[in-house]
């Protein structure tokens, strides 16, 4: 139904962001609904609850709050706001005064980030939405310092920003302008202020969403995978359901908590079947190294065991160890810790760019099916993807019989020296370097060598499943898909 010309104007259909109107002070009016819901459903989704207190920094008309207050309980929204018109009208024109009195919010009229320590509350989350595109660094420094000593432990802040190639050198507000940033700077930032920064795969019309997580929050659900409401539910659904075990769980001791019919539920696998590998000490301290390595828990415990028990019945065999895609190394440092590395006297070369995927070995299956470039961009602004081979390399300096070889994959393949190779992992996400890899190595692998494909089954990255089966057709062998995502073949004696 056509809305009355009256009814546009109310709402301010037509006006430039910017105008003096509350709708479109704060943003396009056109876009209004779009962003309050949008923000809504990310918030939820991370796992707000209505018990939950919440920050809305730079509140403006209520645009979001008029979602927010109606859900939260009394008393638990928050709002910081330096025009207290936009308040005012959003109140007058979008919640009401009824509504006001019932939930009883609290706004703070000020563009001071030292405005937040006179809440005194500890927020489960925090929300900048288009806040950080109107501010000079400065200010974005003090708001993330300001907003990080008053979020619980595990609690969030999610902000929007424009990514850009070169950082603003504008200082203070910037309004109705705006400004862009690169990626590593607001990562740095948030690292100074005690934040992990992830960049969330959450769509915006214009900017981009960023999680600014402190250190008890969990994140670990949606890595690797889609960020959707489905996954948030079976999360929830799932820590629910852990309390309906079968009465023979109850029995359990708290110490082998991992026995059968304890829900492993993490990196795209759940099952009640026993895992108690991860009650082992020696598995527990190598996954700790593993954890120092990348500085965050990936929460693959399963994906590890399956490396570690790999690299162990390998370590039996003649020859050396490879790596190809390794970031930062959780798994290659988890398995040198498992195996006292040094010790077994074999050399493990470490292949990668550390600076992401080269995008000229992409294949357009990756590109088109598996999205690879633009995974690529969001890794390397997030920080899952390592920039710089000097935190790598200080990572392994603890091991002597272990080579970093820098660059892209096949053109830096020659400079591995082994003659034989007794283990072998893909981890590229891409398919024409791992193809090329597993060729290149094919005749060094000794029988029995165990190839493990990081990707091979993993949600996302079909195009490497594709790629690998035709290597795998034309040596006449099988590899076995595994519920982790993984893929691993055994190299057979007699093989063409």
């Amino acid at each position: 139904m056509e809305t009355p010309l009256d009814d546009q104007e109310s709402l301010g259909v037509g006006l430039k962001p910017g105008d003096a109107h509350y709708r479109a002070y704060v943003g396009p009016p056109e876009d209004y609904d779009l962003i309050a819901a949008m923000t809504f459903n990310l918030l939820t989704t991370l796992g707000l609850r209505q018990d939950h207190s919440l920050l809305d920094v730079g509140c403006g008309s209520l645009r979001i709050g008029r979602l927010l207050i109606p859900y939260l309980n009394r008393g638990k929204y928050f709002g910081v706001e330096p025009n207290e018109w936009l308040v005012q009208e959003g109140i007058k024109w979008e919640l009401g005064e009824a509504l006001v009195q019932t939930k009883r919010p609290t706004f703070f009229f000020s563009d001071s980030p030292e405005t937040i320590a006179q809440t005194k509350v500890s927020f489960d989350f925090a929300l900048a939405q288009s806040l950080f595109s109107h501010c000079g660094l400065d200010l974005i420094k003090n708001w993330l310092s300001a907003i990080s000593r008053s979020l619980a432990e595990d609690g969030a802040l999610i902000a929007t920003f424009l990514p850009g190639k070169e950082d603003s050198p504008r200082e203070g507000w910037v309004y109705p302008e705006c400004v862009s940033y690169r990626p590593l700077t607001v990562r740095c930032l948030a690292a100074e202020a005690g934040l992990r920064c992830e960049l969330l795969d959450w769509k915006h019309p214009k900017e981009k969403w960023l999680l600014f997580a402190a250190p008890k929050f969990d994140s670990g659900w949606f890595k690797d995978k889609p960020l959707t409401w489905n996954a948030r539910l079976e999360k929830a659904l799932g820590k629910k359901n852990e309390g309906n075990l079968p009465s023979a769980a109850a029995a359990i001791p708290a110490d082998v908590s991992h026995k059968e019919g304890h829900v492993y539920d993490q990196d795209g696998l759940r099952s009640i079947h026993n895992h108690e590998f991860m009650d082992d000490p020696a598995f527990r301290k190598a996954y700790e190294r593993g954890v120092r390595a990348a500085g965050d828990d990936y929460r693959w415990h399963w994906r590890v065991h399956v490396g570690l028990w790999a690299a162990a019945c390998a370590a039996r065999l003649e020859g050396d160890f490879v790596e190809c895609g390794v970031n930062r190394g959780f798994l290659c440092s988890a398995i040198m810790e498992y195996l006292d590395w040094d010790s077994l006297g074999k050399q493990f070369y470490l292949l990668d760019t550390f600076r992401g995927l080269d995008e000229r070995f992409l294949s357009e299956e990756d590109k088109v099916v598996s999205g690879a470039v633009e995974k690529n961009t969001l890794n390397l602004a997030s920080g899952a993807y390592v920039q710089g081979i000097e935190e790598v390399q200080a990572n392994f300096s603890q091991w002597k019989n272990v080579s970093l070889i820098e660059g892209p994959i096949p053109e830096t393949l020659p400079q591995v020296r082994a003659n034989k190779i007794a283990y072998l992992h893909l981890d590229m996400n891409c398919s024409p370097p791992e193809v090329a890899a597993i060729r290149f190595f094919w005749e060094c692998l000794v029988p029995g060598a165990f190839v493990l494909l990081d990707d091979y089954a993993y949600y996302g990255y079909f195009s490497q499943k594709s790629a690998m089966d035709r290597f795998a057709q034309e040596k006449g062998i099988n590899i076995l898909s595994l519920p982790t995502g993984q893929g691993l073949l055994v190299k057979p004696v007699d093989v063409r």
